[in-house]
């Protein structure tokens, strides 16, 4: 009997100790991930490891070049955050009775300390409560769970601005070795007042997604996101400038011009979006990986109108993994550059056609499964298929060869007041009227000229069967086959020449014209 109490005192004793190696293994495998990001760098650690305790200390400073596209935009406050460091210090306690009666490996506590300029900032949020809480329970087999919490607070200035935050809860599950793991998010929601110039609100946010590293260096799994309302309303006017011309600059060198860059100014109005939802899924088969995406929402009200449902149900097949790692090294190396808007968007177009070269030439499959949206006007419903048949690196070089591969159908049902809605817009682009001086009339004559074209231009391509017209919803089929466009399988296009659209002279007479405009 005295050998089996002292055996037993023997393991308690020794098996803290044991815990506490183990522990340290699973800490250094989180903290050489986190070295690895590209948003912090580490610097002053130690770790001091007791028999039934340890401490963990480390510094972490985010990276210059985190968030640098927008840092200058940000608040002065949330500027200083990101530039000062934050001092992480891990309390852990190591035992198989740690974290109550479930054995485990140790827990730990994360204390995160900060600058008396971070902290003077903070505080103006949180008071007296940590901003930031962490625990992590690591168990026997190494598998763990991270709980991290940031909690509410209600702040106002004397100018009118209030934020009410609901706080955020996390837990994230994870493996051993970090190769997949599970992270749940809930937020119950956000209201922002900017005095008299408008809100910002949200309602009961959650996310989960699940992640696997695949040994082509991608992350796989799924994810889900839903939101119950969102909510934006502002009081003076927005301007925007879309600059949809850089969508074709990305695969060609097509350049047609500024016509189809909408511009303009949203009056002061309103949106609100109920019940958003957003999933992924992402799986690799031997060297292809296959992708399907959910996004819709019920109820869209942009201010006096109401939108929805929406419904997008999209995949893409066939894509080609070592690309798609490739990519995604290119695209964190960029993340570490500090380039402008011109720099980055010349460096993403190399990298699609270098490093991405592979997503083109192995004949992926992007597939519109559905696309419906009620509107004022009525549904939008839209079903198709895109990709690339047999198509080679030189062909990217060449527009011609290039749209000679790609096999496209596009079914479309669209209401045609939403056609001259639409053209109405672009008009006004290339048009520029001065109401205050031309009056209303005059941007109402414009609009009517341009409903009248486009009424006259279907009722053309019906007749030539082009299309069909029911009760104000146009029908058509869209091919692009071989080089050939078809509208409801008729040739409306024949295949481009060659020396129209090589890479130093594309479409040459007809770009030319657009530009100088």
């Amino acid at each position: 009997m005295a050998t089996l109490v002292v055996v037993l005192l023997l393991i308690i004793l020794i098996l803290p100790y044991y815990l506490g190696i183990k522990t340290k293994q699973s800490l250094q495998k989180q903290q050489s991930l986190l070295a690895q990001n590209s948003m912090v760098t580490l610097s002053e650690h130690t770790y001091q490891r007791g028999w039934f305790t340890s401490t963990e200390t480390m510094t972490i400073h985010f990276k210059p070049t985190f968030l640098s596209g927008i840092q200058q935009k940000l608040p002065d406050n949330v500027r200083t955050v990101l530039q000062q460091p934050i001092t992480v210090v891990n309390h852990i306690h190591h035992g198989l009775f740690a974290s109550g009666f479930k054995p485990v490996r140790a827990r730990v506590n994360t204390e995160f300390q900060y600058t008396p300029e971070t902290q003077q900032i903070l505080a103006r949020f949180f008071g007296q409560q940590a901003p930031l809480r962490m625990e992590n329970v690591i168990d026997l087999n190494g598998h763990g769970n991270i709980q991290l919490n940031i909690p509410a607070f209600n702040y106002e200035e004397l100018s009118g601005i209030k934020l009410i935050w609901e706080g955020l809860q996390s837990s994230i599950s994870y493996a051993p070795d970090f190769d997949q793991y599970d992270n749940e998010i809930k937020t119950p929601g956000l209201n922002v007042i900017l005095a008299d110039k408008g809100t910002l609100s949200y309602k009961n946010l959650t996310i989960h997604t699940h992640t696997e590293n695949s040994q082509s260096g991608l992350s796989l799994g799924h994810s889900k996101v839903n939101l119950e309302k969102f909510n934006v309303q502002w009081q003076q006017g927005v301007s925007y400038d879309v600059r949809l011309n850089d969508l074709l600059n990305f695969v060609s060198d097509l350049q047609i011009g500024a016509f189809i860059n909408p511009t303009g100014s949203v009056p002061p109005s309103r949106i609100e979006v109920q019940n958003l939802y957003f999933s992924t899924d992402m799986q690799q088969k031997e060297q292809w990986v296959d992708s399907h995406g959910q996004f819709g929402f019920d109820k869209l009200l942009y201010g006096q109108e109401t939108y929805g449902p929406l419904n997008i149900d999209a995949a893409a097949k066939h894509l080609d993994a070592q690309s798609l790692a490739a990519l995604k090294n290119k695209f964190s190396e960029l993340a570490t550059q500090n380039l402008n808007e011109e720099e980055l968007r010349n460096a993403i177009v190399a990298a699609a056609r270098h490093e991405g070269l592979g997503l083109f030439t192995h004949d992926p499959l992007i597939t519109l499964n559905r696309f419906t949206l009620q509107m004022p006007e009525g549904l939008v419903n839209i079903q198709g298929s895109f990709g690339f048949r047999n198509l080679q690196a030189a062909d990217m070089q060449q527009f011609g060869s290039m749209i000679r591969k790609v096999q496209s159908q596009m079914n479309l049902s669209i209401p045609q007041t939403i056609l001259e809605n639409f053209a109405v817009t672009q008009a006004r682009a290339l048009f520029t009227v001065d109401s205050s001086i031309e009056g209303e009339n005059a941007l109402a004559d414009i609009d009517q000229t341009i409903r009248l074209m486009v009424d006259t231009s279907l009722k053309a391509m019906a007749q030539k069967g082009y299309l069909t017209t029911d009760q104000g919803i146009v029908n058509t089929t869209v091919q692009l086959n071989n080089g050939q466009l078809l509208f409801n399988h008729k040739t409306l296009m024949a295949e481009p020449e060659e020396e129209n659209w090589d890479e130093e002279g594309v479409a040459a007479s007809s770009a030319t014209a657009v530009n100088e405009q």
